[in-house]
């Protein structure tokens, strides 16, 4: 669409003989296309955190006291030639101590009665996928030398269905609210069209185009398209750049379809911003041309 300054003059003529009906449909799109982001921003961050949950996920494997060294490298090593692993890490007695000295710093007491020698050897083993945790600690459960085998596949199970619910949601209310959005222009000019219903007969009695009658219109619905979403992007990357100041996802959001890449949440937001103004001048024009279509016959 050619925007030249007697389009863009017939734009804001008519938009000063229709202000409330103007605020009201920028108001309501800049609602829709708000909760359009939040809705997108849950749904990514919910998958964004299974995978980070999916990544910690590991078997820890603990050890008899009298089981030696040696026994529990050399299982390392047999686990770590499995396909379906990704990483073993060997955790001494020592390094057991020192773990547990950290975490428990501010409890002198119950430092008091620790040593090395009461702690476990363990081994912590991550899997490429979720589902093999199962089988491979049942296998270790029977293997010499173990005394004991924890995962927490209960905890991502129960957060993947979580997960699975706010993604078909979260869809669900995408696509009523750009519904809600197409409605909206549909249904604002309707009204102007209804309005000035006489003046748009006149001009076409007078030899005006249709293209002439329907460019102002057209042009309205992605003006209106545009500046709520604009208005939304910013709200959103504003809240996004705030919590991101207060160390909120400091260390980025992981993407759900790559091998550990991440992305800062504010960089995010901006990314989303701009599909969202991207979709507001399309969903503008889309709704603008059918409406000016179906209800004035051009």
């Amino acid at each position: 669409m050619v925007i030249n300054k007697k389009l863009w003059r017939r734009f804001v003529k008519n938009l000063k003989r229709e202000k409330f009906l103007a605020v009201t449909n920028v108001s309501v799109m800049t609602v829709t296309f708000l909760m359009l982001g939040i809705f997108i921003s849950v749904v990514f961050i919910s998958q964004a955190t299974l995978k980070y949950l999916e990544n910690q996920a590991q078997i820890t494997v603990f050890f008899k006291d009298d089981y030696a060294e040696e026994g529990i490298l050399e299982m390392k090593q047999e686990i770590e030639a499995d396909e379906r692993v990704m990483e073993v890490s060997y955790i001494s007695k020592e390094d057991a101590l020192r773990i547990f000295l950290e975490i428990n710093k501010n409890e002198p007491v119950l430092l008091e009665s620790v040593s090395a020698d009461i702690l476990p050897a363990s081994l912590e083993i991550k899997t490429k996928k979720l589902a093999n945790l199962s089988g491979l600690a049942a296998e270790l459960t029977s293997a010499t030398g173990v005394e004991d085998v924890k995962f927490f596949e209960d905890v991502i199970e129960k957060f993947r269905t979580v997960s699975a619910v706010v993604y078909v949601v979260g869809l669900a209310l995408v696509f009523v609210f750009m519904l809600i959005s197409y409605a909206v222009i549909l249904t604002t000019l309707r009204i102007t069209i209804n309005s000035r219903g006489v003046e748009l007969e006149i001009q076409k009695l007078v030899g005006a185009s249709n293209n002439y009658v329907k460019k102002p219109l057209v042009f309205q619905g992605v003006v209106f398209g545009l500046v709520s979403a604009v208005i939304a992007s910013l709200v959103l990357v504003g809240v996004a750049v705030g919590l991101s100041a207060k160390g909120a996802f400091e260390g980025g959001l992981l993407l759900p379809f790559s091998q550990g890449a991440s992305v800062s949440f504010w960089l995010f937001s901006v990314v989303l911003g701009v599909v969202l103004v991207f979709s507001g001048g399309v969903l503008g024009y889309v709704g603008s041309s059918v409406a000016v279509k179906r209800y004035l016959k051009v």
